[in-house]
């Protein structure tokens, strides 16, 4: 291509002006060395502007009357040009009476005034400064001009516009005199247009389809539009070789340890021209050409320098490799599991490598060698940026202590758990200061953080489906008094909602991994559902919370509640008649078991880690009190981060199944039933999006239609909800999430049915305002599976909503 052709040009260029001497400043005429030792008698010079005469003369050992030194002359005159002061030098020397005259002449390099741009559009000045410094180009206003660093300037200018796709942009250089030694650098781009990707294959594959060794390649996609949006149908020689990469895992993973990958063909399909000639779509086709090789199996496992750690348990962690085949993965996995056997051991320093040995009939032998090193232990551990936090507060979480043998995998727990308290926050990049001391063999470790805000004095305003336009304000401390206890008061009054509440909470009582808390409630909810249809509840009471932490990430709980309800519903079932009122007062005694397993890095905006709890609710009975029910409960979330690059992406998925079931009888003799509001009702924000707060209820799982309940919707007995989310982190508190939202609820002769879920899709932008200690939420969802009905059997759906609070 014509690009290129001009680009290996233009290289030339480059080694001829930078490196070919001998063209550039040329010895002396080949008779000079006859006038050695002469004297100089006179001294010439011709195209100096800005050097002085008697600066370069002197510089080049050049004096009337001194003796003329041919090699001396030489040796000045390139380390002259060495400076980067000009741009040819030579000298001319000839007989004057009993001595010589010598005349030099050079050309100097004229002083870089500006550099100016034109035809820049998808790349800015800032891109050019970025990629002089990067090429370490010597391009700089003030300093003297090379052409050669020119030449290098238009070869990297036209590399970066390839990287993005734009193969055919050329990059020119104009020289303007602005005085006689000052010129000013005029660079015309000409972008062209931008070349996709339209064609990936490969060439020799019988082991692997096409397809899966496409889909193996992260950043080399054929061009659509979701690779456009993800910027991976571009062409780019350094995340090429990284695909590259990702296709010798394919094979080597299989056994194919000898697979040859050849220099990929890149050619250009142009398709049709416009009315002046132009070409109008440029597509670029690469084809890959690989030598597969034969399937090798896994012999022997030999491990060598092992003197802590038994031989059986090193090669137990290569496991059996399916089907014996030489598999990569799992050597890597092995080596990787023994590192972590030695580290978590106190031998940090420990060296784990492998090597495969052809030993015959496709067979290859894995030699482990290990250089255990010494054992360490930890010495201090101390913490910087905890201010107002106490030590104690933060060691009390700490999975390693001093004295005890080095562990990496409880280092990397400790920072976890750190992270967990949301008021100490440790450093992202470099949170752990090393300090080895071999002669004691002792690990000194200082944990990095900032102290993150203690206290929250909120106060404002929104919207969200359950409570309609409210206001809130309240104060909530996560450290209290420094010693990692939280206080918390608020109050929030809203169209649908008046709630109050006050909490304590103290960690670690006594010293102990155990916590308790303390929450004083009253909650006022009044909404309709349809013009014709009211509820209400009041309840007031309070909660008494016992956890004992198990272990790093579990811990098992146990709390009491006590509270009385008022609640209240009303149906008119005909215009002018009064309508239908029920009244329920009752008192609530209940206990909740439950057990917790919890390793998310961050209980508001995890990233990465998994959650599972289970509660069992028991309420009623012995423990007095008219609500008799059991309701178990089960929820897990799992998060995990899919792209690390400049928009992080994250994968989310969230599961909750309730089952509330009444138990005894009432004193006239009737079996007990589930008071309706504490029925399952699905439908907003919290659960399935889109869906109207609680108006997912109890419905025919032929027709669709409503089932009702003493004129009312019934609720179910039974609950599913399931969540998945891939949220795009655009940077600081704002993501982008998209979502399937799925759930339904069933009345207690009804099955689990997932042939019945009711289902959502959208799009929803979260933005965490520490005002409000929860994200604001701007939800857009779509019903997937409308039910075509009408009147009162028709569904409560909207498709924008608004909310502050977290999804799960």
């Amino acid at each position: 291509m014509k690009s290129n052709v001009r680009r290996s040009c233009l290289l030339l260029c480059v080694l001829l002006v930078v490196g070919g001497w001998a063209t550039a400043v040329p010895a002396q005429p080949s008779q000079s060395h006859l006038y050695d030792g002469r004297l100089i008698q006179e001294l010439e010079m011709t195209g100096a502007i800005s050097l002085s005469e008697q600066d370069v003369f002197f510089y080049l050992f050049l004096e009337v009357g001194n003796p003329y030194d041919p090699a001396l002359l030489n040796k000045s005159m390139k380390e002259l040009w060495g400076r980067g002061l000009i741009d040819d030098i030579y000298a001319d020397v000839t007989p004057v009476d009993s001595g010589v005259k010598v005349a030099i002449h050079l050309v100097e390099r004229p002083l870089l005034i500006s550099i100016e741009y034109q035809g820049l559009k998808k790349l800015k000045r800032s891109d050019m400064s970025e990629l002089i410094d990067r090429e370490r180009l010597n391009l700089y206003e003030g300093l003297s001009l090379s052409k050669g660093e020119l030449a290098r300037f238009e070869v990297a200018i036209e590399g970066a516009y390839a990287e993005k796709g734009y193969r055919f942009a050329d990059a020119t250089m104009s020289l303007e005199p602005v005085s006689e030694y000052e010129q000013r650098v005029v660079v015309f781009v000409d972008e062209g247009n931008k070349v996709k990707i339209g064609k990936v294959s490969f060439d020799g594959n019988e082991v692997f389809s096409q397809s899966k060794l496409r889909s193996s390649m992260e950043k080399t996609k054929k061009s659509n539009l979701l690779t456009k949006v993800r910027k991976r149908d571009i062409y780019n020689p350094a995340t090429f070789e990284a695909d590259l990469d990702k296709i010798r895992e394919v094979y080597h993973d299989a056994g194919y340890k000898n697979l040859v990958i050849g220099d990929a063909e890149l050619d250009v399909i142009e398709k049709g021209v416009d009315k002046e000639g132009r070409v109008k779509d440029r597509k670029l086709s690469i084809i890959i050409p690989l030598e597969e090789g034969e399937r090798w199996k896994l012999g022997e496992i030999h491990v060598e320098g092992n003197d802590v750690l038994p031989e059986q348990l090193l090669r137990a962690a290569f496991g059996e490799p399916k089907g014996g085949w030489l598999r990569q993965d799992v050597i890597d996995s092995g080596l990787e599991q023994i590192k972590d056997f030695y580290q978590n051991t106190g031998y940090m320093f420990s060296q784990v490598e492998g090597e495969t040995k052809e030993v015959g009939d496709l067979v290859a032998d894995l030699f482990v060698t290990i250089d255990e090193g010494d054992q360490f232990r930890i010495g201090r551990i101390e913490f910087s940026g905890n201010e107002k936090t106490r030590d104690r507060v933060l060691r009390r979480n700490l999975r390693v202590h001093e004295g005890m043998v080095f562990s990496s995998t409880q280092l990397k727990n400790s920072i976890m758990k750190l992270q967990q308290m949301d008021f100490f926050a440790v450093h992202e990049e470099d949170p752990v200061e090393i300090d080895i001391d071999d002669t004691e063999q002792l690990v000194n470790l200082t944990i990095k953080g900032d102290e993150a805000e203690r206290t929250e004095l909120t106060f404002g305003g929104g919207f969200s489906e359950i409570d309609g336009f409210f206001l809130q304000g309240g104060m909530r401390t996560r450290n209290f008094l420094g010693r990692g206890e939280t206080l918390g008061v608020s109050v929030q009054t809203g169209r649908y909602r008046e709630q109050f509440d006050i909490s304590y909470f103290v960690p670690w009582l006594f010293d102990k991994p155990q916590n308790v808390g303390l929450q004083i409630f009253s909650t006022d909810l009044n909404y309709d559902l349809f013009t014709t249809q009211r509820f209400a509840r009041k309840q007031k009471g309070a909660t008494l919370t016992y956890q004992r932490v198990i272990g790093s990430w579990q811990n098992l709980s146990l709390s009491y509640t006590n509270s009385e309800f008022e609640d209240f519903r009303s149906f008119q079932m005909f215009p002018g008649l009064p309508p239908v009122e029920q009244n329920f007062a009752f008192t609530k005694s209940a206990l909740i078991f439950g057990w917790t397993l919890d390793r998310r890095d961050s209980f508001m905006e995890a990233t990465r880690g998994r959650l599972f709890r289970v509660s069992l609710e028991y309420s009623g009975g012995p423990l007095g009190g008219e609500d008799w029910m059991i309701r178990p409960r089960l929820e897990a979330a799992y998060f995990k981060p899919i792209s690390l690059g400049s928009i992080r992406t994250v994968a989310a998925i969230h599961i909750e199944v309730g089952i509330a079931k009444p138990f005894g009888t009432n004193p006239d003799g009737t079996d007990r039933e589930i008071l309706f509001l504490n029925k399952y009702y699905l439908g907003g924000e919290s659960s399935v999006r889109g869906f109207e707060f609680r108006t997912i209820w109890v419905r025919d799982p032929v027709t669709g239609k409503s089932i009702l309940e003493n004129g009312f919707y019934q609720g179910g007995e039974k609950s599913i909800v399931l969540n998945l989310e891939y949220q795009f982190l655009l940077g600081g508190p704002v993501r982008l999430v998209p979502f399937i939202d799925a759930g339904n609820v069933y009345s207690a002769d009804q099955d689990f049915d997932f042939s019945h879920m009711r289902y959502s899709a959208g799009l929803e932008l979260r933005i965490l305002v520490p005002m409000f200690g929860a994200p604001l939420r701007f939800i857009y969802a779509t019903n997937l599976d409308p039910l075509n009905l009408t009147g009162f059997q028709a569904e409560r759906f909207k498709s924008f909503d608004f909310s502050i609070g977290t999804a799960f």
